[in-house]
């Protein structure tokens, strides 16, 4: 069953990603776009305990899309990758903060060795695309900027991050391939 709630630390760490990308005019244009007008030019202070309703992020995460449009991909995920830097402080693991989004967001996530600097994400009830259907192209971009991030930051090293299935497409989860990167030099 999904979770009505997100705690305040996610929405607020997406805010300043955006800030940092887009810039405050940006933002504030997301905001407006998204019927968000409450939080044009406030600091949402960012809390592990205090929660807004899912349909507050919802609505931001689909505006940026709508906004944005799936063109822009590259934007969307450099803000997943600023998002992870605001969402919790480096050097914990990839499958410790995965438990923090799976408490914080909802949805039910899970990490799998597949081996060789390979990893699996799997989001049931993925909360970035949740209630959208019939999209013609993954949709989750800012979750594989985040998982791309937060992987560096614990390893040291590159690593790349493919959304193979988004639920927005008609598959049943939201999975990723978190691999690390090849060297170009070679």
């Amino acid at each position: 069953m999904a979770n009505d709630n997100v705690r305040l630390v996610v929405f607020s760490a997406l805010l300043t990603a955006l800030t940092d990308i887009m810039g405050k005019d940006g933002k504030n244009s997301v905001l407006r776009f998204a019927g968000l007008s409450e939080y044009l030019d406030k600091d949402v202070p960012p809390s592990t305990e205090d929660e807004i309703p899912y349909e507050k992020l919802g609505s931001l995460l689909k505006s940026m899309n709508e906004l944005l449009g799936h063109g822009t991909n590259a934007i969307l995920f450099e803000s997943g990758r600023k998002f992870a830097v605001y969402l919790s402080p480096f050097g914990y693991s990839l499958a410790e903060v995965i438990k923090k989004l799976e408490r914080w967001l909802g949805g039910k996530w899970t990490i799998e060795d597949m081996g060789k600097d390979i990893e699996k994400v799997t989001i049931e009830d993925c909360p970035v695309c949740r209630g959208l259907e019939n999209a013609d192209t993954a949709f989750c971009t800012i979750i594989s900027g985040t998982l791309s991030r937060i992987k560096e930051e614990s390893t040291g090293e590159s690593y790349d991050v493919e959304e193979i299935q988004c639920s927005a497409m008609g598959h049943k989860n939201c999975e990723y391939i978190v691999k690390k990167a090849e060297d170009d030099n070679n």
